[in-house]
């Protein structure tokens, strides 16, 4: 029972995002730790695990600026909060983009995992130089821009089964069905 109480009392408080007028703030506890403002964004890169067909499968966000790239993990709130919440200002903006993790190349910038198949810890907020995002997403092949509800759409449309038409009903004309 001490031990857990020892282990939880050094945790540092967690990251979380939120809204406030054009800027996302990233907060640590009650302390302000990052200011992105919104308009100076120029590109944001989703990780998502899997196919990355639902909001849960987003790992980190990459937010790429004039001379900056802040990496934020999902557990801060940016997936929900600040990306699926203003799906109008980031369709408006047509700069979200979805890379698979795996052809992230991780250990070359956060270091090498314990076990071949295990993920790596990443941090919850960081800031990267372009160089190292270079390297980071050297082998990634991006797809976008798209926001969720337009990844979502082709999604949609990808598994149907005639692909481009449209499935309507039969038309009816004088009484027959042609």
């Amino acid at each position: 029972m001490m031990w857990a109480l020892l282990r939880t009392a050094d945790k540092p408080a967690p990251v979380k995002t939120c809204w406030r007028g054009d800027e996302i703030l990233v907060t640590q506890g009650v302390q302000l730790i990052d200011r992105l403002r919104a308009r100076r964004i120029d590109r944001v890169t989703l990780v998502h695990a899997g196919e990355g067909e639902s909001p849960s499968e987003v790992r980190v966000a990459l937010f790429h600026t004039a001379g900056r790239v802040v990496l934020l993990g999902t557990q801060s709130g940016i997936a929900g909060r600040v990306l699926f919440e203003r799906q109008a200002y980031w369709t408006q903006r047509r700069c979200i983009y979805w890379v698979a993790e795996r052809s992230v190349d991780w250990p070359s910038i956060f270091g090498a995992a314990c076990w071949p198949f295990a993920r790596p810890h990443l941090p919850q907020h960081c800031t990267l130089t372009s160089t190292a995002v270079a390297t980071l997403l050297d082998r990634a092949v991006p797809s976008g821009p798209h926001t969720w509800d337009q990844r979502k759409q082709h999604r949609i449309e990808r598994r149907r089964p005639f692909r481009g038409h449209a499935i309507a009903a039969t038309p009816v004309h004088a009484g027959m069905v042609t």
